[in-house]
């Protein structure tokens, strides 16, 4: 059975976003649903047969996923078009919560490893391939269900194959991968040209700081890392200028606009810093209503008080943490933040045990990009892989 549970995972991610496409098309059935009802019986299966490790960090989440399910039925916040047993099987922190454990309890092996290392360059690489056709036509491989009224697609924002996921997938997914890529190939190797590249066009052509700063964090690592050495550190740094100036030269001949994309997306020149002030918003109306129910909030919805103080200028509060912090109280966002910072501590120590930064570093990102956004989504692609290759480190050490 553990030789199956490699298998799945070794087809089912990375390649998951193309999953996500086919079953939408051809199925009309969310690949997430159907990856439920695939991991529960492995789950049942597993806790029968094997003694169940549950490291620190699970033990906070799946606190907070119960949490979270209490809060959703005390404040009355269940969707009309589904019943509990759905509600429940189908939640995205019941997702990860059984991805979890099943990953915690697997023993991964080295040939898993270098066999995902391939489907993961192949996925970036793809990724690539996606952002620059979608440069011509934004909408090309994009799952328009999930942006009805357009916002997304009428910013231009390219998300390359990941919107069959979610819209904000690419920005928690694509920097882990870019990561781990980055401690998988080191920088003599053949693939590493590319793997710089597909991370600065698909995160740049995203038009979102969040995944441009996320994906900086993935590549910081490179300077940080004391096995690389001063003269691979240099000739990184030469290698990622000569590239962005490859890539400005391409955007020419494409006639696709650069500054106005700095202008307008990053540096938001015509739009009087509307992104930060509604940043500072969010946190004068947190300020504001945190206090009214402060230890155990008032469940996974923004009310329309709340939405009246953010003058439409966002219908939730923008801050992850904060938002957070709103919905669920003192108490139960605690529960997700020590999750993380857990998840995130043995992700450092894996590092410096085995220098293997990938996890961390992705990680890292995701925990900084909630400064800017809202989603805690924790049965990402990204972040389960990242977990797969933590758990790898484990084990491998345990043997060692």
């Amino acid at each position: 059975m553990n030789k199956f549970t490699q298998n799945l995972f070794q087809w089912v991610y990375p390649f998951f976003p193309l999953w996500a496409w086919l079953t939408l098309t051809f199925a009309h059935f969310p690949a997430e649903k159907i990856l439920v009802i695939i991991l529960l019986p492995l789950l049942v299966y597993t806790f029968w047969t094997v003694k169940m490790k549950v490291p620190a960090y699970l033990i906070f989440y799946i606190s907070f996923t119960v949490f979270h399910l209490c809060s959703v039925f005390y404040n009355g916040l269940m969707p009309d078009n589904t019943n509990w047993v759905f509600f429940i099987l189908f939640d995205s922190n019941t997702l990860a919560t059984i991805l979890f454990l099943i990953v915690e309890n697997t023993d991964f092996d080295e040939g898993f490893l270098k066999k995902m290392g391939r489907h993961i360059l192949w996925i970036v690489a793809l990724s690539l391939v996606f952002s620059i056709l979608q440069i011509k036509d934004s909408s090309f491989f994009y799952n328009i269900s999930l942006d009805e009224d357009l916002i997304y697609l009428g910013d231009g924002r390219n998300t390359s194959i990941y919107s069959w996921l979610g819209l904000n997938s690419i920005g928690v997914t694509f920097p882990i991968l870019v990561s781990i890529l980055l401690n998988v190939y080191n920088t003599s190797s053949r693939p590493f040209p590319l793997i710089v590249l597909a991370g600065i066009v698909v995160a740049f052509l995203t038009k979102a700081r969040y995944v441009m700063i996320s994906t900086i964090i993935a590549f910081l690592q490179l300077f940080f890392i004391k096995s690389i050495s001063i003269k691979k550190k240099v000739y990184v740094i030469v290698f990622f200028v000569v590239g962005i100036f490859m890539i400005l030269g391409v955007s020419q001949l494409a006639n696709y606009d650069i500054n106005a994309t700095i202008n307008d997306r990053i540096l938001e020149k015509d739009g009087d810093m509307q992104s930060a002030k509604t940043r500072l918003l969010s946190y004068d109306v947190f300020m504001m209503k945190f206090p009214e129910n402060p230890y155990f909030g008032v469940g996974p919805k923004t009310r329309a008080d709340v939405v009246n103080l953010l003058g439409g200028e966002a219908p939730i509060i923008h801050v992850g943490y904060l938002s957070y912090l709103y919905f669920y109280g003192f108490f139960g966002a605690m529960l997700l933040f020590i999750a993380l910072a857990c998840l995130l501590w043995d992700a450092w120590l894996i590092g410096r045990r085995d220098d293997f930064w990938g996890s961390f570093y992705g990680l890292l990102g995701f925990a900084l990009a909630n400064f800017t956004f809202v989603y805690f989504n924790f049965s990402e692609m990204g972040i389960t892989l990242a977990v797969i290759y933590m758990r790898y480190y484990k084990v491998n050490s345990i043997r060692l």
